[in-house]
């Protein structure tokens, strides 16, 4: 059959095409990272690759941080950490800031991993510092702000937050910085605005407390702060817009969330803890479209004309970022409690549960070849029905 038939048939039936996308999702290259002796014991992996130029950055629960060129997966360097890392990892201007499970915090020099400077403190690292100005900024297990030198590991400032909680999500809010404040939350439900220089109060604000009966209050996201506002929220609680003076409520959407937020001038993209992904309008907090997925969803970026978010349950999702539409879906097997890394208009890059780091790249469709493949015959829907394709949502 012509091309030109196909694609006027697409036209009279458009549900035998509904399921192909304008665009799909490559799997470039995989790495293993895990320890393979301790695979009976379930990894959720939840570090975030970091991309420098052409360089990616990662570390993982297998305990080890390593280099590699992010294009074709070539590696530079390796460094064995004390214990494995659970998303206690960022980069800055010469180093990388690498806190494990055990308390161990290691700055390592980017050209060669070796360790510029290493202290412990007694409670693991589970979100990423924020590197500025000459500080590290970072939130332990144990509800505490530590203000730390770049280059020495000295300590600056501290600041505890930590309450009476009896129950708590695993996970701890990352910091942000913006301008002299830093902004971050706690697993009481509330987010403190402190000064950069010593760590003092400049205000603080309940997103959620237990008057409302929920479970989990914890404010384990990253603040978003720019110019406008501050974008917080609990996990089963509410999104709020803040003013970011003063902490004072600008609007709630009742839905939270556990990964975070990607905002842009006009739109809030987040993945709830209801099982649905939502773009919010900026200005008034109210839905401009919505999907279902399942599982535990992670920060989103942007990639291209796309946003892309991991699953905890599988798969990866590649959304059109106007309209929400589903584009394609990417199955790693043991799905991602890692957000994934953007890098440039077509790349990305994620670390899967039980330790595999991916490659990704976004290819265009060519509507002619969409057209030719999704013919149905007896041979296509037998290659397109197995199981673990990835064009498929769960």
């Amino acid at each position: 059959m012509r091309a030109s038939a196909l694609l006027f048939l697409s036209t009279l039936c458009p549900s035998l095409f509904a399921a192909t996308g304008t665009a799909e999702i490559i799997s470039d290259w995989a790495m293993p990272l895990r320890n393979e002796k301790s695979q009976i014991v379930i990894s959720r992996e939840r570090t975030q690759p970091v991309v420098l130029g052409d360089i990616l950055f990662i570390a993982s629960l297998a305990g080890e941080a390593v280099a590699l060129h992010r294009k074709d997966s070539y590696l530079f360097w390796r460094a064995k950490m004390p214990a494995g890392v659970e998303g206690g990892f960022n980069q800055g201007r010469s180093k990388l800031i690498v806190g494990d499970r055990t308390g161990n915090l290691q700055a390592l020099n980017t050209r060669d991993g070796s360790v510029a400077w290493q202290i412990h403190k007694f409670s693991e690292w589970l979100s990423a510092p924020e590197i500025t100005r000459g500080k590290v900024i970072l939130t332990s297990s144990a509800e505490e702000v530590f203000a730390l030198h770049e280059n020495t590991g000295a300590s600056l400032w501290q600041y505890s937050g930590r309450g009476d909680e009896k129950m708590s999500v695993r996970g701890t809010s990352s910091p942000t910085v913006f301008n002299d404040s830093v902004y971050v939350g706690f697993a009481s439900g509330k987010i403190v605005s402190l000064d950069i220089s010593d760590g003092s109060v400049r205000w603080e604000k309940q997103v959620q407390g237990r008057r409302m009966q929920r479970r989990f209050y914890d404010v384990d996201v990253k603040p978003y702060v720019d110019q406008r506002s501050v974008i917080v929220s609990n996990y089963e609680g509410n999104t709020v817009s803040l003013n970011r003076d003063n902490g004072d409520t600008q609007w709630i959407f009742p839905v939270g969330s556990y990964g975070g937020y990607l905002v842009e001038k006009d739109r809030i993209f987040f993945a709830g803890t209801n099982g649905s992904f939502y773009a919010l309008d900026r200005d008034t907090g109210q839905p401009a479209w919505s999907i279902k997925y399942e599982g535990i969803g992670t920060q989103p970026t942007r990639v291209g004309d796309y946003v892309v978010f991991t699953v905890s349950s599988d798969p990866i999702y590649l959304l059109d970022a106007k309209t929400g539409a589903v584009v394609d879906t990417y199955r790693l097997g043991a799905g991602s409690l890692a957000s994934a890394t953007a890098a440039g208009p077509d790349s990305f890059y994620c670390l899967s549960n039980y330790g595999n780091l991916y490659g990704f790249s976004i290819r265009k469709k060519n509507p002619l070849r969409m057209a030719t493949e999704v013919v149905p015959t007896l041979s296509a829907l037998n290659r397109f029905g197995q199981p673990g394709s990835h064009s498929e949502v769960p």
